[in-house]
């Protein structure tokens, strides 16, 4: 009971903490919101770098205070590692056709996030191309799967209950802030975010996979989902 109490604790506090360094890390999208041209995107992606490093720098400081275990980025990747990155890719893609096809039966709304990608996507598609591609996934995943499952599955937080716990809060706060109040935007970026945590834990913690699988998955969306 106590373990269960001290669980939802660490959830909450997660929750909030994340939030706040996920805005940090989306700062460089707000520099392609004021303007875009060569100098603002040097700006935008030399900020994204010193970002990622110190998100890294973050998720391995609390996975060694909390006796996480965790992959290393030097640690050489297995067939196992490969295999899950190509699985959970196609899953996301596959989340995505049907969300797609939901949206256009239904005339669903797009949500605020969508609508403002769409936006600076057209206004700037290598840009905005990168972002999604490249710098957003690593950035998201070492925020939301590296630090917030560092933070709360420490040792004696190991049991399934827990770790399944910890992927649907997880889904659902990443389904949230990327779909507000909308219900099946809501559903549908939580499922992302679920199958991310899955992958995560499948990898035994290893945020490259996750951040790979997040990049192919993003560009599969982007080549191949109508939008």
């Amino acid at each position: 009971m106590n373990f269960t109490i001290y669980l939802i604790g660490n959830l909450l506090i997660v929750s909030v903490l994340s939030v706040i360094i996920v805005n940090i890390s989306s700062l460089p999208v707000y520099i392609y919101l004021i303007t875009a041209n060569w100098f603002t995107l040097l700006v935008s992606f030399s900020l994204y770098a010193v970002i990622i490093v110190f998100l890294y720098n973050i998720y391995k400081t609390t996975a060694e205070l909390r006796q996480f275990d965790f992959r290393p980025w030097r640690t050489r990747l297995n067939k196992r590692a490969l295999l899950l990155m190509v699985i959970g890719a196609v899953i996301i893609v596959a989340l995505a056709f049907g969300y797609a096809k939901l949206t256009a039966v239904w005339h669903i709304t797009e949500s605020g996030n969508e609508r403002a990608l769409d936006l600076l996507l057209r206004k700037n598609p290598v840009a905005m191309t990168l972002d999604a591609v490249i710098f957003g996934p690593i950035a998201e995943e070492l925020s939301f799967r590296g630090f917030f499952f560092s933070y709360v599955l420490s040792d004696q937080y190991l049991g399934r209950e827990y770790q399944a716990a910890t992927i649907v809060i997880n889904g659902l706060l990443f389904g949230y802030l990327h779909s507000g109040n909308s219900l099946v935007p809501l559903a549908y970026y939580t499922l992302f975010g679920m199958v991310l945590g899955t992958i995560y834990l499948l990898s035994k913690h290893d945020i490259r996979v996750n951040s790979v699988t997040h990049m192919l998955a993003n560009l599969g969306i982007l080549w191949l989902v109508p939008s």
